[in-house]
């Protein structure tokens, strides 16, 4: 797709209506669903902050990925949190380990937070909540979790207590989640999590109703399943979107939202096409010269190796005889048994 053609479909598209979706706050920048790595995701354009939620011993809503314990971001065997009360859960230390596959990660002492304690902290900003349901049969059946009718219960009595409807949707790929809460609660958005191949005429049959959201992984959506989607009145906001490129492409099939670890490539998403030979940096586009490339770094451009920069140009740098252009390509080094001498190279 063309640039021209890209930006005015986002111009058309109104990118600021998309729904900014920050994937357990912010997981590729601060420790995973973490009061730390919410309050991170506030300071990029986020409309929602995505978290997920399991149950303590005692019934309360805890805000974490998975049932137990996770030994590669925990502090902590794989502990069942079902088996331990809260005040013995958000004690333990889930981010200073940091995770393996988020380089970008800041190592910071993170627990587990009670739900009602993260919103406490953040529900002042203009932000939304999409909170996931980490129901899954197998794990009911493995004692990590209540049936699915009580986790619901509990968890939309915590989020009422806490905000308004308007405010948070609620997600699972139980599907069992969705139609009891279809049934119970219809005041309430909800979201059909969907990770492998799907028809859109399946996932509707299958569910038994329309949800408010339909969320595929990404890589599993095109352009005619969010037509179909849209004529059903079915938004559609994909997960786990974290590169830019990727993200401009799912914007120019007209999602609705974008769910991503990485809240700070936002700007990079949406910003304006430039013309031919020019980068987009600090807010404008730049001309990129002759033997140039683009760089995010000032004045938005780098020349290229065996050239230097002068004022707004690329020139080509001098190598005097018996020298050879350094690794860094802006320097020059004389050859071996030569040494330099101004800016020759003369023999030791």
């Amino acid at each position: 797709m063309n640039k021209f053609l890209l930006l005015l479909i986002l111009i058309c598209q109104k990118v600021d209506a998309i729904d900014w979706q920050g994937h357990r706050g912010a997981r590729g920048l601060y420790p995973e669903n973490s009061i730390t790595a919410m309050k991170g995701a506030l300071s990029y354009p986020i409309t929602t902050l995505e978290l997920d939620v399991v149950i303590s011993m005692d019934h309360k809503v805890i805000v974490s990925h998975e049932p137990w314990m996770n030994p590669e971001i925990c502090k902590s065997e794989k502990l069942n949190l079902y088996k331990l009360k809260a005040e013995e859960i958000v004690k333990y230390d889930c981010g200073s380990k940091g995770h393996p596959a988020f380089p970008q990660q800041k190592k910071i002492f993170s627990g587990k937070p009670l739900l009602s304690t993260l919103i406490n902290e953040v529900k002042s900003a203009k932000v939304n909540f999409n909170v996931e349901i980490k129901s899954s049969v197998s794990a009911e059946k493995k004692g990590e979790q209540p049936e699915y009718q009580v986790f619901s219960d509990l968890v939309v009595k915590e989020l009422k207590e806490q905000l308004e409807t308007s405010r948070f949707t609620i997600q699972s790929f139980d599907w069992r989640v969705l139609k009891y809460l279809h049934e119970k609660y219809p005041e309430i958005g909800l979201v059909a999590l969907k990770e492998g191949s799907y028809s859109p005429e399946e996932v509707i049959k299958e569910l038994g109703f329309h949800p408010a959201v339909f969320s595929p992984y990404y890589k599993n959506l095109t352009a005619s399943h969010v037509e179909w989607f849209h004529q059903k009145k079915i938004k559609v906001i994909p997960w786990t979107v974290n590169t830019a490129s990727e993200m401009r492409s799912l914007l120019a099939i007209g999602v609705d939202g974008i769910i991503t670890d990485y809240p700070n490539l936002i700007p990079e998403a949406t910003q304006k096409a430039c013309p031919e030979k020019h980068n987009f940096f600090e807010d404008r586009c730049v001309r990129v010269p002759r033997h140039g490339v683009p760089s995010k770094s000032n004045p938005g451009w780098e020349c290229r190796p065996g050239f230097m920069q002068k004022r707004s140009k690329c020139i080509k740098i001098s190598i005097p005889e018996h020298a050879t252009l350094s690794e860094d390509g802006k320097t020059w080094i004389c050859n071996e048994g030569y040494e330099r001498y101004r800016a020759t190279c003369k023999k030791k």
